[in-house]
């Protein structure tokens, strides 16, 4: 089998959000339609995986690195979930590929702060440059396969997924851990609000969205090369068929109002899955609760999917906007809808708006379908889109 023929599956999953720690609490949470749109407490990493949690020393109020800290204990349960070890049992064969937009920046506030008041820099900081936290995350884990830390805004951890797919299919690793991970601090909320973008409530598609809420966390998916699974007895949870990315190109922030980038993306991510547009039974949407783009993401639904209605969520409700997170999150959301045949309510959605009204968004109560094959879509700032096709295993 050639490289551009290898399939490529998830096999683990695992994450970190303000609903608790953990995929179970997660989709529980989103499942019953939740909201947790809030600051992550610190958690008990032995009630994630007892038997790796001791290998793994974090806490998440005294880290510096918050968006790493995230990342270390998503991949905790991700590899658990995969039935691999840590650190990684195969090291020159595993990567590592985490998106994020701003992951790291608390600890930069920290040494700024130090810097201003004269004071020596907080115990624990280097006076070296920070990589991102795919650096940090291959370091504890002592793999050695390709790392990257995938920057396109918004939709980062949907790209480092995909990316992560390409590195399997060239050969040029068997595994990788990917995803994304964000954090909340100052400068990232006092951007956000510059720029008008917020509310006080996440409302995805609804006639009374203002903006987003943003939010923390990270979100980890093991990539894996499908017949390296199937010899070591690997639980295989999805397939990943495509992947599409493409940009606007047309402002700084705002998205292109008729979804030129977003079509684009989707119909790439399609036709390298060698699907029809038809074939698609659920939608996992960036939803951000923003005029602009659920306005878009519905025009582009219905360009992409034409009269036929598709059921759509958005787990922005829920949890927030994780920003280079947030693909990542739709991701595992894509994956639980495959393995469940359960697709969400969209959390903070009460009424549709008419300019939405193109998108069939689960409203209220879990939904019931046969879902063979997902898209997962993000957008973010400049007009970066990505998506992704996931098949059910």
């Amino acid at each position: 089998m050639g490289p551009s023929q290898r399939g490529v599956v998830i096999t683990g999953y695992g994450l970190v959000s303000p609903l608790g720690l953990g995929v179970p609490a997660f989709w529980r949470g989103i499942v019953a339609g939740e909201t947790a749109l809030r600051r992550i407490r610190n958690f008990a990493t032995d009630d994630l995986v007892p038997d790796v949690a001791a290998e793994v020393d974090i806490a998440l109020g005294d880290d510096p690195d918050r968006a790493g800290a995230f990342a270390e204990l998503a991949a905790v349960e991700a590899l658990a979930s995969a039935a691999l070890g840590w650190p990684a049992t195969e090291p020159d064969a595993t990567g590592v590929a985490l998106g994020s937009t701003l992951g790291g920046m608390q600890l930069f506030e920290r040494w700024d702060a130090a810097a201003f008041a004269h004071s020596p820099a907080p115990e624990g900081l280097a006076a070296v440059p920070y990589y991102g936290p795919s650096v940090r995350l291959a370091r504890a884990l002592r793999c050695s396969g390709p790392v990257a830390t995938p920057q396109l805004a918004c939709a980062s951890g949907t790209w480092a997924i995909a990316l992560a797919a390409e590195w399997i299919r060239a050969g040029r690793a068997q595994m990788v851990v990917a995803g994304g991970t964000d954090l909340l601090c100052r400068f990232v909320v006092a951007g956000f609000n510059s720029l008008r973008a917020t509310a006080d409530v996440a409302r995805p598609f609804d006639r009374d969205r203002r903006g987003l809420v943003l939010g923390e966390g990270a979100a980890v998916v093991v990539v894996e090369d499908a017949e390296h699974a199937a010899r070591r007895g690997a639980p295989v949870r999805a397939r990943i068929l495509g992947a599409g990315a493409a940009a606007d190109a047309v402002h700084l922030t705002a998205p292109d109002r008729e979804g030129g980038g977003a079509a684009r993306a989707i119909g790439a991510a399609l036709t390298e899955a060698g699907i029809e547009p038809s074939a698609i039974d659920f939608v996992s949407a960036h939803g951000t609760g923003t005029p602009y783009n659920d306005a878009m993401e519905a025009v582009v639904f219905g360009r992409v999917f034409g009269e036929r209605a598709v059921p759509v969520q958005s787990v922005k409700g829920a949890i927030g906007h994780t920003l280079g997170a947030a693909g990542a999150f739709d991701a595992v959301v894509s994956v639980r809808a495959l393995e469940t045949g359960t697709i969400p309510p969209t959390a903070g959605l009460r009424e549709v708006g008419p300019d939405c009204a193109a998108a069939d968004v689960v409203l209220g109560e879990p939904r019931r379908a046969q879902v063979a094959h997902v898209v997962s879509t993000s957008s973010g700032f400049a007009g970066a889109n990505a998506a992704l096709v996931l098949g059910r295993a």
